[in-house]
């Protein structure tokens, strides 16, 4: 990370403009459940038709805003991590164009090629995509939570109870998705390599007759690596479902515990429509969990 903090520095100025649109966003996002509650409560439960008007035009002119800087952050970031791509990649190959003969002697094509290929690709993927939304999912659920508790305490901590299993889950989620990436890594390396040598050996190996035994390793090797993705594949099924499956129950008790404190006076309609749109601040991150952690753990 520190050496792609070095080419980030390069372009301060995309990375400035793209971390205020998306800090903006995240901002403008985050006063449309208070207007709900002002619409419900001041407005329809009133009658105060002031109020419903105010508040239409101002989840207008959020929602354009949104938009408009939305598009300038996906825009700018998007930009930044393709210049960063472009530059490891002609580092890389300048760095190898330098290199003595002595180190390919000892190195293969295969690994090469995967440091180029596919690491590079990693590292755009998780610069223009991953980075980002994890800090944006910081931030929502930071600010979302202390919001929540400044609305209900109660609904909040009975909320809050079902994150702290899928919390612990996502510790062990990344702990084997590193390990199942660092095989399937190494084992494409081997794929692309023993292609590399087939292809530029063709004539060898037809001079000794020997391309049934290629096929047969090249599958072999096709057929573990098979196996690594499945690996990863029974990882993914063994802690997604469960963490939708919690994120779901967490809703479930905001409705329930939720429309029991309305019902006694403690909140009303518009508290517990705006802990709604905020609660899913909290989800989102949640249930996103899962895939940040498989691009973060590419890297």
């Amino acid at each position: 990370m520190t050496r792609i903090l070095k080419y980030v520095s390069k372009y301060k100025g995309l990375l400035f403009f793209g971390t205020f649109a998306m800090i903006a966003v995240i901002g403008i996002d985050l006063f449309i459940p208070y207007f709900q509650q002002v619409f419900i409560d001041k407005g329809i439960i009133q009658g105060n038709y002031s109020v419903i008007k105010t508040v239409l035009i101002a989840l207008s002119i959020i929602t354009i805003t949104k938009s408009i800087l939305g598009y300038f952050k996906e825009f700018l970031y998007d930009y930044l991590s393709v210049k960063i791509h472009e530059d490891i990649k002609n580092d890389m190959f300048n760095h190898i164009q330098k290199l003595e003969f002595k180190y390919f002697d000892d190195m293969n094509t295969g690994e090469l090629m995967s440091r180029i290929g596919e690491d590079v690709e990693n590292v755009w993927q998780t610069l223009g995509f991953g980075f980002r939304l994890f800090i944006e999912n910081i931030l929502y659920f930071v600010v979302s939570t202390i919001i929540l508790f400044s609305l209900n305490w109660k609904l909040a901590l009975a909320c809050f109870v079902i994150m702290i299993p899928i919390g612990f889950m996502g510790i062990s989620l990344e702990k084997k998705f590193g390990k199942t990436y660092g095989q399937i890594s190494d084992q494409t390396a081997k794929i692309t390599t023993t292609a590399q040598e087939n292809i530029a050996g063709v004539r060898l190996v037809k001079a000794f007759a020997r391309e049934k035994h290629e096929m047969k390793k090249f599958l072999k090797m096709n057929r573990k690596f098979y196996d690594l993705s499945m690996a990863q594949g029974r990882v993914i099924g063994n802690f997604f479902p469960p963490i939708e499956f919690l994120t779901n129950i967490s809703l479930v008790i905001m409705i329930v515990f939720g429309g029991f404190l309305v019902m006694k006076g403690n909140i009303s309609i518009g508290v517990l429509v705006a802990f709604s749109g905020y609660i899913w601040n909290l989800i989102w991150p949640m249930r996103m969990l899962g895939e940040l952690l498989d691009l973060l753990s590419r890297n």
